[in-house]
């Protein structure tokens, strides 16, 4: 039986994507990340030091997300058994979404999200959608979303659907480890905005699983507002850009921080991820506005290296040490 109330949660998290080879950085620095991290034992390498650090609460992606998934995945279990220590995991899984049996393309995805967004919450969204500097690390990102048509509110209504055999598929092949948390992506945004009743079936199939379940949001703003109005239920919190640059924090970074504050204070968790807007700040300054400012409940820090680790783990104890 899952307990009802705010759950308890580390307050640092060990993230995932520079092990899996993603900088936020450009193509060049992703590249190097993936034949660093092709090597298990430099995954280890990071991963000692959050250990290290007293951190037991990993994030990690499903099998299928990309080819360092499963080594991965491989080395959180190896490690356990050499650290002699229990690792729990908030595992993100993609939404496989489909319309008409086509899965939905991101960019279509993303100009839906936009034109949604500039009725709601007017034009300085625009702005933000194209320069946003983590968006801008995909090929083409500005032109593509140029081009991109929305998808149509009486397509989505009638033929948008989950493909749950891939979905479950993802789910079960986790059944190894320790799952804290199933985390669908941020195509979880896109359901909020099109297809609440098939984000609303998402969390009741998580629930029937037995696990806990956080949402993935790049759009806190809007989202948080379409759960709040719907009352959704069967969810712990969200998993959310927060960084003081404002980067992936849409419609707007103001919108964003209001909305978690009011997550605050209800029974909902925030976790922050993408803290140093991907790179693009110092630990102790974003650490002060991820814990201080925004007193989000813990924190998903990746790093690329041992000495990243260090930093940022380090940072993080002497913020949260002096907390009252």
């Amino acid at each position: 039986m899952i307990p009802s109330g705010k759950p308890s949660i580390e307050r640092m998290i060990l993230g995932n994507l520079p092990l899996l080879g993603i900088s936020y950085q450009g193509r060049e620095k992703d590249e190097a990340y993936k034949e660093k991290f092709s090597d298990k034992l430099e995954m280890k390498r990071v991963m000692r030091v959050a250990i290290q650090y007293g951190v037991s609460l990993f994030a990690a992606s499903s099998h299928g997300f990309n080819e360092l998934a499963p080594t991965h995945l491989k080395a959180i279990q190896e490690l356990e058994e050499e650290e002699e220590t229990e690792l729990s995991l908030i595992t993100c899984i993609s939404v496989p979404l489909e319309l008409r049996g086509r899965k939905i393309d991101d960019y279509r995805r993303w100009k839906t999200h936009l034109d949604y967004e500039l009725m709601e919450f007017g034009t300085e969204v625009r702005e933000r959608f194209f320069e946003d500097p983590i968006l801008n690390c995909r090929p083409q990102w500005k032109e593509n979303l140029r081009l991109a048509k929305p998808y149509r509110a009486k397509d989505m209504e009638r033929h948008l659907s989950i493909d749950w055999g891939v979905w479950e598929e993802s789910v079960d092949s986790l059944s190894d480890h320790r799952i804290a948390w199933v985390e669908p992506g941020s195509e979880t945004d896109f359901l909020a905005v099109s297809r609440m009743d098939l984000l609303e079936e998402l969390l009741d199939r998580i629930h029937e699983l037995g696990y806990r379940s956080m949402l993935g949001s790049h759009h806190l703003g809007a989202t948080g507002q379409l759960i709040e109005e719907r009352k959704v239920k069967r969810f712990d919190g969200y998993v959310t850009p927060v960084n003081r640059l404002g980067v992936m924090m849409f419609p707007t970074q103001m919108v964003a921080e209001n909305a978690i504050e009011r997550i605050r204070k209800t029974e909902r968790l925030v976790v922050a991820i993408k803290p140093f807007a991907g790179g693009r700040m110092k630990p102790m300054g974003a650490l002060n506005y991820v814990y201080r400012a925004m007193k989000a409940d813990s924190c998903m820090m990746g790093a690329g290296s041992v000495e990243e680790a260090e930093e940022d783990f380090k940072a993080a104890r002497a913020i949260l040490e002096m907390e009252p």
